[in-house]
């Protein structure tokens, strides 16, 4: 399980109490955006927790950050909280100054990425592979190609080819070392969201009669309810192996790259197989724009298509496996550590 019980997660966790109830996701995607659940996490510093003491920030460890993740995206969280936590990551292990602000975060091979949050991120951290370089820009200065509205986060492909960085500086980062901290991330928000989904699931369907009866008593109501909580307890595991994997690794984040990758794998299975389930038991109350599911469900759709679906990353697993011994792919299959580093 993720731990949530450490100072960061549990002041994290009061921020949202507070400030962040059911009401706040639908008004933020209503245009009104919560600068005050923001303003709290920043005033508390949260959002440097993985920044080193010498850039600003109080270096925490990863499994304590995470739990704090947790509480984020069970909250469905209207503000970039995980995505500046990536960003602050990023800058800060290429000796970037940290700006004020909330950051986002894009990986890019080219001009453009999709970027979470553009449109209430005060600056993006761009990592681009090819060149092994990290910069910041004011999100401002970029252009926007298009958006998606699948997710509440509202992704937005933006352009960096005609602005300027404010700042940029060349990292020893590998590829594989920044895909697992998102993936990881991303990993944590699903099942997370997962979770919050179905219990919002359970609740709906314990106090909802039909024929005299709650729905939870029709067996079809219930078979699909323990299906997806199985599922839900298969995401929340492989989180916490890859949130694991990252803490073991804090030196060198590629090597719990492929503990991330697998969690995606299985993450992504989970999704598919829960949120349809989800939406069902609530009939007709599940598609509403008032009722609160969609901020789990469409969030669990855009993550897990981000930086690629689960049919990406098995196949990338595949081709690795086909190339090792047959008997690494046992120990590969039971602990992820099939690859010799």
């Amino acid at each position: 399980m993720i731990n949530t019980e450490g100072m960061v997660a549990e002041t994290t966790a009061k921020i949202y109490a507070d400030l962040c109830g059911r009401e706040v996701p639908h008004e933020a995607e209503a245009g009104q955006y919560p600068q005050a659940l923001w303003d709290a996490l920043a005033e508390n510093g949260l959002p440097l927790a993985w920044v080193s003491e010498d850039n600003g920030g109080f270096g925490a460890d990863y499994d304590e950050v995470f739990g704090a993740i947790w509480v984020s995206a069970e909250a469905a969280s209207p503000v970039p909280f995980a995505e500046t936590l990536i960003a602050n990551w990023l800058l800060d292990r290429a000796g970037v100054a940290i700006p004020d602000g909330a950051a986002t975060f894009a990986l890019v091979e080219g001009n453009a990425a999709s970027v979470p949050f553009a449109g209430t991120a005060d600056h993006v951290a761009v990592y681009d592979a090819s060149e092994n370089e990290i910069a910041l820009y004011k999100t401002a200065d970029a252009s926007a190609v298009d958006g998606q509205a699948l997710s509440p986060d509202s992704d937005t492909r933006l352009d960096f080819s005609t602005a300027t960085p404010v700042a940029s500086a060349a990292t020893n980062l590998s590829r594989r070392a920044v895909e697992a901290l998102i993936l990881t991330v991303r990993a944590v928000q699903m099942a997370s969201a997962i979770e919050a989904a179905l219990n919002l699931s359970i609740a709906y369907v314990s106090d909802r009669e039909q024929f005299g009866r709650p729905l939870s008593k029709f067996q079809a109501i219930q078979h699909q309810l323990a299906v997806a909580a199985s599922e839900s307890a298969a995401a929340t595991m492989a989180a916490t192996q890859a949130a694991s994997a990252l803490a073991r690794s804090a030196d060198d984040p590629e090597k719990a790259w492929h503990e991330a990758v697998v969690a995606k794998v299985q993450i992504g299975h989970s999704v598919e197989a829960v949120t349809v389930p989800f939406h069902q038991v609530h009939g007709a109350m599940g598609y509403t724009q008032e009722y609160d599911l969609h901020h789990y469900t469409r969030r669990l759709w855009a993550w897990r298509d981000a930086l690629g679906n689960e049919h990406h990353w098995s196949k990338l697993l595949g081709a690795e496996l086909a190339v090792t011994s047959p008997d690494q792919i046992w120990k590969g299959v039971t602990t992820g550590a099939w690859i010799a580093s």
